[in-house]
């Protein structure tokens, strides 16, 4: 079963808890995000004293999911990051070039110490943590933040930390900035990217309030 102990913000009371399945069956089902037909509770997301959501079991719920190839968990742990924890970060960088079919998009995903719209920046150590993250964990896309996107419509091909200060077709690129290049095999995206419908790439992140 996927393991959702290796996260520092889960508790030792919390692992206890859903070590087992036996374990896990003394808690009600909805304390988890999947129960398989057989009874087995997978993806625990709610403190097992208090029954409220728990921000560390949702976060790690998120990342097992998406090694697992659990799509709509990962959806339902994303859906209850943002309603219950964060405050979405909504950061959207120009696309610094792509083909004249819109097939392939390069652009910034986080420049260092830029602000966004809430005057929030990032450094460069925690812009390389999330990108690490992202390669080791996900490596997937979504359309404006809300429906998943399969490999057959969207590829990721390149997704790094610039070594260095650069400048690539006029854009100046600072040491430490995350960036990324799709193939875009989707008829209908690629018509909004060789429109300049679509813009750019967003995170599509959170910051813990």
């Amino acid at each position: 079963m996927p393991n959702v102990f290796k996260d520092s913000l889960i508790p030792d009371y919390v692992k206890e808890a859903y070590l087992t399945q036996k374990r896990r069956k003394e808690y009600p089902a909805n304390y988890f995000l999947l129960v398989s037909p057989e009874g087995e509770r997978k993806f625990p997301v709610k403190d097992p004293k208090s029954g409220e959501y728990h921000y560390g079991l949702v976060r790690a719920a998120i990342i097992r999911a998406a090694q697992y190839h659990y799509a709509e968990v990962e959806g339902k742990a994303k859906v209850l990051l943002e309603k219950y924890f964060q405050k979405k970060k909504d950061i959207i960088f120009k696309v610094i070039n792509k083909d004249s079919e819109g097939k392939q998009v390069f652009g910034i995903v986080l420049s260092p110490e830029v602000k966004d719209k809430d005057g929030d920046s990032y450094t460069k150590e925690a812009i390389e943590d999330a990108c690490y993250e992202f390669n080791k964990d996900f490596m997937n896309q979504s359309y404006r933040h809300t429906h998943l996107l399969t490999k057959n419509q969207v590829s990721i091909v390149e997704s790094y930390i610039a070594p260095c200060d650069m400048k690539l077709s006029d854009v100046v690129v600072k040491e430490g900035t995350w960036l990324m290049r799709s193939v875009v095999d989707d008829e209908k995206l690629r018509k909004e990217v060789k429109e300049g419908i679509i813009k750019g790439f967003s995170i599509g992140g959170f910051g813990v309030e």
